[in-house]
């Protein structure tokens, strides 16, 4: 790096990392913030993966985030700042504008690892969160991006310290996605019907009871063992409902990956009509915390037997309240099936330093897509920061 902060050293694998000390920046264990979850997006990424650490003055790991070089729109959606703002040219064009390649502070599960230490009060963890902040953004410039953001920020206080140091090259913070949560509070399955409006009560039964009379079974899968090229395909025609890319091989790599880091986390609900898998959802488990991470479907096999919101709603549901889990996370999209079922949306924030000729229109389309998104979610809170007095500014109180 041309300048590097104080304190800060940048690792390109997690077992770089010094591991006995991440506990005292991932002292709630968050599945999304571990070791295990960063070693996965590290071989998913395939060595596109920075780790930045920051040590106080005594030597003490006090700072971690994690950033991701992009090279081009082979990437998920939820990772490719192009598509934020609708850019959708070939990368050579988009690379020409400066958007490829891009450094982006998210990792899979659409979360932000910007961690630190507990042990400082507000002022002194605002100053880390910056050091890191501003390391990250040095070294994307280093790795040739002009383009950097940070993606999926759930705490107003780092969206408020990561858009001061990105500063005015930064439109305000922006609505990025929406999480999806339930949270129990109820004994049992017909607890959890209670807290449904009464129509979608007896739909949910309805449901529930056409797929318990369809002949189809469900099993609870530890692991990645019996995922094989039967359940990919399955993936993949979701991911062809969808027009998303996808092969056999990378659904398998992805197994593997998922095998390798965190596999006694995964369960998977294999459902299958005489023995053959026919559906499934595969979820990781979080301490009490359930995240139902991707289905997979032959929809020829499930016909109308409601298949789909029972391997990603009522299933789970039903295994973890005899597991003790506590919140399910359904991630983000497809709202109103997970709205009507009882989840909430959870805000989810992002700023991006964009190239100084397409920080005009980078600020229009996003304000478009966070309205859109709050149309169509007006559950969601308030923004919790001040109102942009331009359209480069911060839009939060310095």
């Amino acid at each position: 790096m041309t300048t590097v902060p104080p304190g800060i050293r940048v690792h390109d694998r997690v077992d770089d990392l010094p591991l006995d000390e991440l506990a005292a920046l991932t002292g709630t264990g968050a599945l999304y913030d571990s070791p295990d979850w960063l070693r996965y997006c590290e071989q998913s990424a395939a060595g596109g993966t920075r780790h930045l650490t920051l040590t106080d003055e005594r030597g003490r790991l006090v700072g971690l985030t994690s950033l991701r070089i992009v090279p081009d729109q082979n990437v998920l959606g939820l990772y490719n700042l192009a598509s934020l703002i609708g850019a959708q040219e070939p990368t050579e064009e988009l690379a020409r504008r400066g958007l490829f390649p891009n450094g982006v502070a998210a990792v899979s599960g659409a979360h932000c690892v910007l961690l630190t230490a507990g042990d400082g009060g507000p002022a002194e963890r605002s100053g880390r969160r910056r050091l890191l902040v501003r390391a990250a953004a040095g070294l994307a410039e280093d790795e040739g991006c002009r383009t950097v953001g940070f993606l999926y920020l759930t705490d107003a206080d780092a969206v408020r310290d990561v858009s001061a140091v990105l500063g005015a090259a930064a439109g305000p913070p922006f609505l990025a996605a929406a999480h999806t949560e339930l949270t129990t509070d109820w004994p049992d399955f017909d607890g959890y019907l209670g807290t449904l409006h009464r129509s979608r009560r007896n739909k949910v039964r309805r449901e529930r009871r056409e797929f318990l009379g369809s002949g189809l079974t469900v099993r609870v899968l530890h692991g990645t063992d019996e995922l094989d090229e039967t359940t990919a395909r399955l993936q993949l025609a979701v991911r062809k409902r969808y027009s998303a890319p996808g092969s056999v091989e990378s659904v398998l790599a992805d197994y593997d990956h998922l095998g390798r880091t965190v596999g006694d986390r995964v369960r998977v609900f294999l459902c299958e009509r005489d023995g053959k898998p026919v559906g499934l959802s595969l979820a990781l488990l979080d301490g009490d915390r359930l995240h139902l991470r991707l289905v997979g479907f032959d929809y020829d096999a499930t016909g109308s037997d409601f298949a789909y919101f029972n391997l990603l709603f009522y299933e789970p549901i039903q295994w973890g309240l005899e597991h003790g889990i506590r919140t399910y996370s359904f991630g983000t999209g497809s709202y109103p099936a997970k709205i009507a079922r009882g989840a909430s949306p959870v805000p989810a924030y992002g700023v991006v330093r964009w190239p100084a000729e397409l920080r005009e229109a980078a600020a229009q389309a996003l304000a478009e897509r966070e309205a859109a998104l709050r149309e169509r979610l007006p559950q969601l809170p308030p923004a919790p920061f001040s109102s942009a007095s331009s359209p480069f500014g911060t839009g939060v109180p310095s």
